[in-house]
Formats: structure tokens, C-alpha cells, sequence
């Protein structure tokens, strides 16, 4: 396992956490936002599924399979980007309650 990087930024900065010294941070906050979209169904969430997809696919540091894996998945998070933007899903849409 790596040691915790130290890559994120103080608070109040607003910058973005440095995932060229940290990709580890990137795949978390991937993670993160793929698991979250089904609930919500977001563009603003699909944008940033894609950016990160993008910035894990040209890691060098990255092993190449994982590279490969992130760029292949980007036209499917494209495409999921557009029909949210297309059918103006919102937070709560297409959830049903099973209360």
C-alpha cells in the first residue's frame, strides 16, 4: 500500500487536489462520482465522471490496463452526460421510494 499523499489542498484555496503527484486521490474521487450518479443522475456528475476518467487515462504513472480501462469508459460517461442533459433529469428523478 503507498504512504497518504499529501496532495490535497488547504482549505479555503480552492484548488483542485494535485492528482499528477496523487492518482490514487483521482480513482477515490472516481469512485466516489460513479457511485453517486445512479441516485441523482446528473450531468453536472457525468462531466465529472468523464473529467477524471480523462486525467486517470493519460497517467503515465498509472499501470496501462487501468489507462486503457478509464479511456474506453469515457464515450459511455459522454454519452450518459448527454441524455441527462437531454431529458433534464434532476436530483430525486427516476428514484422511486419503497416506503
Amino acid at each position: 500500500m503507498s504512504p497518504r499523499c499529501n496532495c490535497v489542498p488547504e482549505e479555503g484555496e480552492g484548488a483542485l487536489p494535485d492528482y499528477e503527484s496523487c492518482p490514487e486521490l483521482a480513482l477515490a474521487a472516481l469512485i466516489t462520482l460513479m457511485t453517486s450518479f445512479p441516485s441523482r443522475r446528473s450531468p453536472a456528475i457525468a462531466r465529472s465522471v468523464l473529467a477524471h476518467l480523462e486525467v486517470i487515462s493519460r497517467d503515465a504513472g498509472l499501470d496501462a490496463v487501468l489507462r486503457e480501462c478509464a479511456l474506453q469508459l469515457m464515450g459511455r460517461w459522454a454519452a450518459l452526460e448527454q441524455l441527462c442533459e437531454a431529458d433534464g433529469s434532476t436530483l430525486g428523478e427516476g428514484v422511486r421510494s419503497f416506503n
